[in-house]
């Protein structure tokens, strides 16, 4: 039965995920029947205790599958290493020691044995089982039980041929299905009584209470927790060889890693030595990880080994855990349930040459078929007039008309617009001081024309000068303490310290070029306390030069500056950062929500399962859409393609298309031409 409850999971493409969903529902499956009655075989999952109740239904609906709940599961016993910290541990090991019967104690050693077990098995160590390294470790144990039996040789083959049906296509046997088919079998099958011995003898060894301790569980077995892909973390593992290498011989023993653990914090941070373990404990889980790391079985490390082992795109590798992005295909049933596109404009949309080949007609395509579209910019140096403008300029390479019509403005939104509504929303209260860096003054007509008596109460400077900024940067001090204070503390103070924000309305370009002054004087303003709030993290827009044909050139965009000026401000302070384009922490709600809007407004359902945002950037438009809850689609005429996928695990698209035209169908019929219209009108 809990085999069927898992049969949905086998269908997801990343096994990565595949495997969390198995063990998060093995957790409820073996945790609601802990908690169920006593003298029950079965028990019913809704009388569990409320916390298993929570967990059960929020991973189900995570899985898509709410009416898991209802079924009947049989009892199981718990692995302590699969459970969530303090959540559902202390209620539950009080069950087991309190109340269970030496069957159910039986069981519960064999889970807490089974890892162990398993990689007992695992002579290759690949993570997998095979079928004749299952018949060899229960050979090896009932062989030592049972040397002349039988009846034991016959009942194991019997027992392989049950595990086979759950290899994968091909013949391979993963943990989580090992451990599903320990919960099921019979306590009196062979298989039971092996690992029922394989765990006496272990607890004898003194190896169980090492594995209760949840060492091996810790092993990496994907990237490491620290690495970030950066440079750093690159010289922190070379400095690491290094300490270990203590004789420069180009290579780490057992014993230099033991004694370099002792030494250096660095070395104990990198391996992940939990804090927790006593000496011994840690010196057995350095030991094996020490196996892990020489891939060769020498006995010896040596950098290549270490630096692929810590850094885990250092031979390239690292596409190997990128899950397969599936192409968009509009025939397809899944594609056609999409009824509300939500398009980039700056590299899906147009280039800086122009309208994109097939832009236009997969936008008719989408009126003409009832659906609804809405365009989403994140430039900060223009709203949506600027791209109304740039879409209906009679004669232009950028015009767009559907059917005969521009499109309506009120299908169009920018990263400012988004700003102007955040900055006019009660987030910058009256009297606040603001440094506004843009490239003209179009953003001041943005804002005030959402409230044109707030805006008139700030203080806007377009520049400033070092002594200013410094006097700005006592009130952001004070404003910081304020905010910090009791609300008594602050029911006392009749006039609070005004807020001090800089804010970003461009692109990269300003109305004057930066100047170190100008960068000293931000600077000073964020370290002390005033907010940073901008359009876009684009480190870079295109561009293009007549003079060089099929080339486009990178130029500075806000991203550029957000990140170098981010450095300047304290730890712990990104809550005073405020990005309103999408892929933004602000931009979620002021800009996708907004399009969602724009859509129900044309008569959408809102629905989220119908609506795809679709753009050129793994960092702004498909993590807008991850975060939204909405579909999503890399169109690879632009930043970004899927060969940048591996830089971004967390902002994976749904589809994968190389350009806006290939949205429509094939049989399609595309308008016809502008004089072909006006010939049938004549």
């Amino acid at each position: 039965r809990a085999r069927r409850g898992l049969a949905g999971f086998m269908a997801i493409r990343s096994k990565a995920i595949r495997s969390m969903a198995i063990r998060c529902t093995l957790i409820i499956y073996e945790s609601a029947s802990l908690f169920g009655t006593a003298d029950s075989t079965f028990i019913d999952a809704p009388n569990a205790a409320p916390i298993t109740r929570q967990l059960a239904q929020r991973c189900c609906s995570f899985a898509g599958e709410p009416n898991i709940l209802k079924m009947r599961t049989p009892s199981m016993a718990l692995d302590k290493s699969m459970l969530p910290q303090n959540a559902l541990e202390e209620p539950i090991l009080h069950h087991l020691h309190g109340e269970t019967s030496p069957l159910q104690r039986d069981r519960v050693l064999i889970f807490e044995i089974a890892r162990t077990a398993f990689m007992f098995a695992d002579l290759d160590r690949n993570g997998l089982l095979e079928i004749h390294e299952i018949q060899s470790m229960m050979g090896r144990i009932v062989t030592h039980q049972e040397p002349d039996s039988l009846e034991a040789i016959t009942s194991i083959s019997e027992e392989v041929e049950k595990i086979s049906v759950l290899c994968d296509e091909d013949g391979f046997l993963t943990y989580e299905m090992f451990l599903l088919h320990v919960a099921q079998c019979d306590v009196d099958s062979h298989l039971f009584k092996c690992l029922l011995s394989f765990a006496e003898n272990s607890l004898s060894a003194g190896v169980l209470s090492r594995l209760r301790s949840g060492a091996v569980d810790r092993l990496r077995t994907t990237s490491h927790i620290l690495d970030d892909g950066s440079s750093s973390w690159r010289e922190s593992v070379d400095a690491a060889f290094e300490l270990c290498d203590h004789d420069n011989s180009g290579t780490i023993s057992r014993e230099k890693l033991d004694d370099a653990v002792g030494k250096y914090p660095l070395i104990k941070q990198l391996l992940r030595i939990p804090f927790e373990l006593d000496v011994q404990e840690q010196r057995a889980y350095m030991l094996e990880l020490y196996d892990r790391i020489d891939a060769d079985g020498s006995n010896e490390v040596d950098r290549f080994e270490w630096l692929d082992y810590f850094c885990v795109d250092f031979n390239g590798s690292i596409s190997d855990n990128v899950p397969h992005i599936p192409l968009w295909d509009p025939d397809d049933a899944d594609c056609q349930k999409v009824t509300g596109f939500i398009f980039d404009c700056d590299g899906t949309l147009y280039q800086p040459s122009g309208l994109i080949p097939g832009a236009r007609d997969t936008l008719a395509w989408i009126q003409r078929s009832g659906r609804q579209f809405a365009l989403l910019s994140n430039t900060g140096a223009g709203c949506k007039a600027s791209v109304h403008r740039r879409l209906s300029t009679p004669g232009g390479c950028f015009e767009c008309r559907l059917d005969g019509n521009y499109i309506p403005e009120d299908r169009i939104y920018t990263a400012a617009d988004a700003q102007a509504d955040f900055l006019t929303s009660g987030h910058l209260p009256a009297g606040s001081k603001l440094l506004v860096m843009a490239p003209n003054d179009g953003w001041a007509k943005t804002i005030s024309a959402r409230d044109r008596a707030l805006v008139s109460s700030w203080e806007i400077l377009r520049n400033i000068d070092v002594d200013t900024a410094k006097k700005w940067s006592q009130l952001a001090k004070d404003r910081l303490e304020w905010e910090s204070a009791t609300s008594q503390d602050k029911s006392a103070e009749s006039n609070p310290p005004p807020k001090v924000a800089v804010v970003f309305f461009h692109d990269g370009k300003l109305s004057d070029d930066w100047s170190y002054n100008l960068i000293h004087a931000m600077t000073i303003l964020l370290s002390f306390g005033a907010e940073f709030i901008y359009t876009a993290e684009d480190a870079v827009n295109p561009s293009i030069d007549e003079r060089y044909m099929n080339q486009t050139f990178p130029m500075p965009g806000p991203g550029m500056f957000v990140e170098m000026l981010k450095t300047s401000m304290p730890p712990h302070t990104s809550n005073r950062c405020f990005c309103c384009g999408k892929g933004g922490n602000v931009g979620r709600k002021f800009m996708i929500e907004r399009a969602i809007n724009m859509l129900k407004e044309q008569g959408h359902s809102g629905n989220r399962d119908e609506i795809m945002i679709l753009g050129d950037r793994f960092n702004t438009d498909i993590r807008a859409g991850t975060l939204a809850g909405i579909k999503s689609c890399l169109v690879e005429s632009g930043a970004h393609s899927s060969q940048f996928a591996s830089n971004f695990p967390m902002d994976m698209p749904s589809y994968l298309t190389e350009t806006i035209a290939s949205i429509a169908p094939r049989r399609f019929s595309k308008p016809k031409a502008r004089w072909q219209t006006d010939l049938l009108r004549q």
